[in-house]
Formats: C-alpha cells, sequence, structure tokens
C-alpha cells in the first residue's frame, strides 16, 4: 500500500511540474523565438499627408517588425487571459513595491496614448519600429507574469534550455553572416520570408547593408549590439555557475558565436556598453571583500586616465573620441546656415553673410538668375559650364556656391543651387511666392526649425545631431507624452539642412536613437522616471543581494547574469531604441531576475534584522523543550514494549528515558 500511496504522489508531482511548465510557454515564445519572425508584410504607412514623406513610397513591405508586433500581442492577451483566471479562482499574486513605479509607468503610458494627437500610430505602430501601446503594455504584462510564475530553479532552467533554441538560431544565422553566407540571400531564405505571390521576384529582394555585416533576424544591426550586449555576460555567468561539464562545453561555444556576430554588427555601443557593464559588475564582485574593492576603485581610476591619455595621443584612441564625442557642431562645418523662401526671392545664409537669389522667366524661355548682397548690390555670375548652363558668383564670400536655371518635369521654371556639393531645388508660383523642392518631392516654403547645440553633430555616429533636435522636445512633455511610438510626428523632419547634411537627401528621423530620451517624448517625464524608478529598483537590489549571497550555487550565478544582462541593455540604451527584436528579452529576463532575487532573499534570509532572527531563536529553542519532552515520553513507551519480555524492567528504561530527555533538552538550548 504505501509503494502504491508514492505511485500516486510522485504521479500527481508530475502533473504539477507539467502543468507549472505550461505556463512557462508564453514566456518561452516572447523569449526565445519571437525574435527569429522574418517574413514580408505590405502595409499603408498613411504618412503620405505629411508634406517630409514621398507620396510614391505610400505603401511600404515590412519583414522584420509587423509579425513580431503581432505576435507579441496575441501572446500577451494569453498571458492577460491566464493572470484573469488566476484572479477569479481568487489565488494570490506575487508583487513587491518597486511594482508600484511600473503602474504608475503604466497610467501614464495609457494617458499619453489616450490623449496622443497621433492615435492611429499610437495603435497601429509606424514605419520601421511597429512599437504600439499595446506592445508596450505586453512588455510590463510579461514582466509581471514570470514574476508571479516563475517560483523554482527548475522553471528558471526550462525557459533558458528552450528559448536557448530560438537564441541558437538567431545566433548562427548572425554568425555565418559575418563569413558572407547570409542566410536571406539564399532561395529557401527568401521563400520563407515571402508570401507565394513574392516567389516570381525574389531577385528584386536584397538588404542594403555591407557585405559580411551581421543584422541576422533583428533587421538593426545596432539592434544586434542590444541583443548580444545581454546575452554574452549572461552565458559567463551561467559558465560560471554550470554544474557539469558538457554543459560548459555548450555554453562555451555559444558564448564564441555571440562574440563573433556582435563583432559582424559592426556597432561600437554594444560594445561600450559591454566594457561599462564589465567594470561595474567587478566592482560589485570585488566589493564582498574591502581589499579587493579598494584595489578595484584604484584601477578603474588608473583606466580611465589611461584611457584619456591614449585617447589624445594614439590613432586609435582619437578615432575612438571621435566616434564617442564627435568632432562638430554642423553650423561650424558647413556654409550653409539657413534659408528663407521669401515671396520675392530666396534667402540663404552663407558664413553669416545674406545672399538673395531670384530668377525670370523671359518670353523667350530663357532664364535670368539675378544675385543680390545684403547691401542690395547685384552680384556678378560667370558661366563656368556652358551646356548646363551653371554659373559662379564673382565674389569670395559666395565661392562654394553655383547656381543653375532649370525646367522641372512640369515645365516649371526654376533654379537649382549646389552648395558644399549639395543640390538645392526651388521654384515660384503666384500665390505663395517661392518654394523649396524637398527630398519628398513636394513643393514647400523652407524651414529651419531650432536645435539644441549640447551634443557635437556627429557624437556617437551621428546620434548628437539626433539629440539635439529631440532636446527642445522635452519641455513640450514635461507632464504628457505624445504617446507611444510617436516619436517621428514629433521631432521636427522639416529639418532640410541636417537632411540634407547629415543623412543624404532623402532621410527622416524615426526614433531617438536613445531609449530614455524616447520614453520622454513618448510617455512624459513623469512616466519616464517611474519607468526609472523601477529599473535602478532592481539594480539596487541585486547590488545588496550579489554583495552578500553565496555564488557557490547555481542559482546565484544565474540571478547575476540576469542582472548583468539587465545592466548592459540599460547602459546599451542610452544609445539605442527600444523595439520589437529586442525589448521581450529584456523584459523577460528583467521579471527572471526579479525573480530569482526573490528566490534568493527567501532561501538565504537576507536583509533580516539580527534582533529579529535572535527573537526567533529564542522562540524556537522554548518550544523545542516540551516538544522534547514528549518525544522523550514517547521513546519511552516505545522502549518499554520492545523490551517486555526480555528482562528489563520499567523502571530502568525510565532511568535511561530521563538521560536521553536531558541531553537533547541541553542539546536543544545550545
Amino acid at each position: 500500500m504505501k509503494h502504491k500511496e508514492k505511485i500516486i504522489l510522485n504521479t500527481n508531482g508530475n502533473k504539477n511540474t507539467l502543468k507549472a511548465n505550461k505556463i512557462l510557454i508564453p514566456v518561452i515564445l516572447l523569449i526565445g523565438f519571437i525574435p527569429i519572425i522574418v517574413h514580408s508584410f505590405v502595409y499603408d504607412t498613411n504618412l503620405a499627408q505629411f508634406d517630409w514623406y514621398p507620396e510614391s513610397v505610400a505603401k511600404q513591405t515590412d519583414f522584420f517588425f509587423a509579425w513580431k508586433m503581432i505576435a507579441i500581442i496575441l501572446v500577451g492577451v494569453v498571458m492577460l487571459a491566464i493572470l484573469l483566471i488566476r484572479y477569479l479562482n481568487k489565488k494570490e499574486f506575487a508583487f513587491e513595491n518597486s511594482f508600484y513605479f511600473l503602474m504608475v509607468y503604466a497610467l501614464f503610458v495609457a494617458m499619453s496614448a489616450l490623449f496622443s494627437s497621433h492615435k492611429y500610430w499610437v495603435a497601429h505602430g509606424t514605419y520601421e519600429l511597429f512599437e504600439p501601446v499595446w506592445v508596450v503594455f505586453v512588455y510590463m504584462i510579461l514582466c509581471y507574469y514570470v514574476y508571479n510564475y516563475v517560483q523554482e530553479e527548475k522553471q528558471i532552467e526550462v525557459i533558458l534550455r528552450w528559448s536557448g533554441i530560438g537564441i541558437a538560431i538567431v545566433t548562427l544565422i548572425g554568425f555565418f553572416q559575418v563569413f558572407g553566407l547570409d542566410y536571406f540571400k539564399t532561395s529557401l531564405g527568401k521563400h520563407l520570408m515571402t508570401d507565394t505571390s513574392w516567389w516570381n521576384q525574389l531577385d528584386k529582394i536584397s538588404f542594403n547593408f555591407a557585405d559580411k555585416t551581421a543584422y541576422t533576424t533583428l533587421y538593426n544591426p545596432n539592434f544586434l549590439s542590444f541583443y548580444f550586449g545581454m546575452l554574452i555576460p549572461l552565458l559567463v555567468c551561467l559558465f560560471i555557475g554550470a554544474k557539469k561539464m558538457w554543459h560548459r562545453l555548450v555554453i562555451a561555444v555559444a558564448e564564441i558565436f555571440c562574440i563573433v556576430a556582435l563583432v559582424g554588427s559592426r556597432s561600437s555601443s554594444g560594445f561600450i556598453a559591454l566594457a561599462i557593464g564589465a567594470v561595474i559588475l567587478a566592482l560589485i564582485l570585488l566589493s564582498r571583500k574591502k581589499k579587493l574593492f579598494a584595489a578595484g576603485i584604484v584601477v578603474v581610476v588608473i583606466g580611465v586616465i589611461a584611457a584619456g591619455v591614449l585617447a589624445n595621443t594614439t590613432g586609435i584612441g582619437q578615432t575612438l573620441k571621435k566616434t564617442v564625442v564627435g568632432t562638430y557642431h554642423m553650423k561650424d562645418q558647413f556654409s550653409l546656415n539657413d534659408i528663407k523662401t521669401n515671396t520675392d526671392d530666396v534667402e540663404l545664409d552663407i558664413w553669416n553673410n545674406p545672399l538673395y537669389v531670384s530668377y525670370d522667366l523671359g518670353s523667350d524661355g530663357v532664364i535670368t538668375v539675378v544675385c543680390k548682397d545684403a547691401d542690395g548690390q547685384e552680384i556678378q555670375t560667370t558661366e563656368v559650364d556652358q551646356e548646363n548652363h551653371i554659373l559662379a558668383l564673382n565674389d569670395e564670400r559666395f565661392a562654394n556656391i553655383q547656381i543653375q536655371p532649370i525646367m522641372f518635369t512640369d515645365n516649371t521654371a526654376g533654379i537649382k543651387m549646389i552648395i558644399d556639393g549639395v543640390e538645392w531645388d526651388f521654384s515660384k508660383n503666384d500665390t505663395d511666392g517661392y518654394e523649396y523642392l524637398n527630398p519628398a518631392g513636394k513643393l514647400v516654403k523652407f524651414e529651419n526649425p531650432k536645435v539644441s547645440t549640447l551634443f557635437l553633430d556627429d557624437a556617437m555616429s551621428n546620434r548628437g545631431h539626433i539629440w539635439n533636435k529631440t532636446i527642445p522636445l522635452l519641455g513640450k512633455h514635461a507632464f504628457m507624452g505624445s504617446g507611444a511610438n510617436t516619436y517621428m510626428f514629433e521631432v521636427p523632419q522639416e529639418d532640410y539642412i541636417s537632411q540634407n547634411y547629415v543623412y543624404g537627401a532623402n532621410s527622416y528621423d524615426v526614433k531617438a536613437h536613445s531609449w530614455y530620451l524616447q520614453q520622454w517624448v513618448e510617455t512624459g517625464l513623469l512616466g519616464t522616471l517611474a519607468l526609472l524608478v523601477f529599473l535602478f529598483w532592481y539594480l539596487v537590489q541585486s547590488v545588496r543581494i550579489y554583495r552578500r549571497v553565496d555564488l557557490h550555487e547555481s542559482i546565484s550565478w544565474i540571478g547575476f547574469g540576469l542582472f548583468a544582462a539587465v545592466l548592459v541593455y540599460m547602459i546599451a540604451g542610452i544609445a539605442n531604441d527600444s523595439n520589437v527584436c529586442t525589448a521581450p528579452v529584456f523584459w523577460g529576463m528583467l521579471g527572471l531576475g526579479l525573480a530569482v532575487n526573490r528566490m534568493l532573499v527567501k532561501k538565504e534570509n537576507l536583509f533580516v534584522k539580527e534582533t529579529a532572527v535572535s527573537a526567533e531563536s529564542d522562540t524556537a529553542v522554548k518550544q523545542s523543550i516540551p516538544k522534547a519532552a514528549e518525544s522523550a515520553k514517547a521513546d519511552t513507551v516505545q522502549m518499554v514494549q520492545n523490551t517486555q519480555g526480555a528482562g528489563v524492567t520499567e523502571s530502568s528504561v525510565r532511568k535511561k528515558s530521563s538521560k536521553k530527555q536531558s541531553r537533547k533538552q541541553r542539546k536543544n538550548q545550545k
């Protein structure tokens, strides 16, 4: 009977384990498999209504974002349903105080969406992003879901093991791309990533990445640095905490593949984030011993000084410095500071020298160009190209300018100005006067919005210029944001001078290239602060734990690895954007990190005051005395029963029991 009962108990345990693992499927999908999704998705951008967007590309085809967005939302609905069922069954939810700040963040996300002027894109997502408000909510649900349903180390191992399959696929595709073997350029890859209607024109599919550049299923090499920036430190910690040698071997191979893919992305932000993260993590580990921590601080200080010296004395250092800090402000680099399309002329600011250009169309079809300076004096011109009628100005102040009379395709007269090698086309009409033919192919009155000069424009691969355009928006969104996925509608896309000089003619800003700046614009300052408090709460909590916890157990290294992944992601977020390719992985790991921290605090009884521990110990001792007496009495009865007929008297048994009881009492008291 006992044997049968054991079998029943084991069966029930297996069923419970299986049920618990099924609950984890949404988490595994979001962390491991949704980043794999790549498939064609044709959609209407609804952007042609804006002057800065070309009407000819009103419809776009997406491969890397749209289906990921749809999958994230569907899985999010499933998780929400499971949480709702749990609530209806009146089961308790795990919760900690940091989640209050996540709730505040969610509130501002919702309010910013509700009061947004761009509700269509808040709900549907936009070009090259597809991170609408529903996706943002799924991120938060994922974090809370993981925190509630991950209760044991085995569950974490299940998530990491099965998610690892999807992560391996992403890594392998990127690894082979580094060596020129691009899966997406193969016939099989093109067939799988497109609908059948595309199969007769697969040769038209191409991606504009440099040869042997890794982008894998994440599209943007910068997103790759995000992704592997999380994985690399996590794998290092998993390697240290692994119990079996073959586990370490597999992890080591995976680590090598990840590093190669990261190098192949050619994105410096990932390496910078890893370097900063490594220093912080090393100091945390060293802080477990005061002497080592002090030595670590000294090493860091020396390293910073050495880096500063190398940055100014070596070629590699100077290159890195130029990449990170930048070299110029655009207004100092280029002669053209401003353009105004007036009624009677086009006004140019060339090195702070005003130039007024106009033209007339004669009855003979000849276009006559007139140039004047600030004093109204006409500037003579010389024809330097007779075939194309290109004119140069006979004035040293405007030596970098050439002007060409032109006829547009609709037989409208106009002029083309070539300034610092960049072409500018203008035309005039009887109503609005002179207009600029912008990169989108639309005639508009020229706008040159004010931007900040806080950053050098070419800092962090031209991110400095984007941040300069973003900073003026922050005051506008001090309380309420513009709504999820709406940054591109808030940033001045009519900044045509920078558009031409910094990016190229036909381009526009879709994202802020900084997670935190974009959050501020889209969610507001208060919402962003709530998010930051939630994130830093986890970081501070982790620092406190991993300075004290026993690092000889694998669960501790798993937790430290998750902490490292979250930290590196947050550092990389300074120069990278949240996106549907990497954000689910981050929020999933954040939830896992919170769950592991809870386990470790409970397991090792961390942060419990000594007085409380002492009181509990005293109570336990007091309670143990009567229990020991009961146990001794039971032992006496049993001994009597066992010794009947063996020549042992009851009184002798009692004496022995009394001695045994005294020993137990003394032991418990100790």
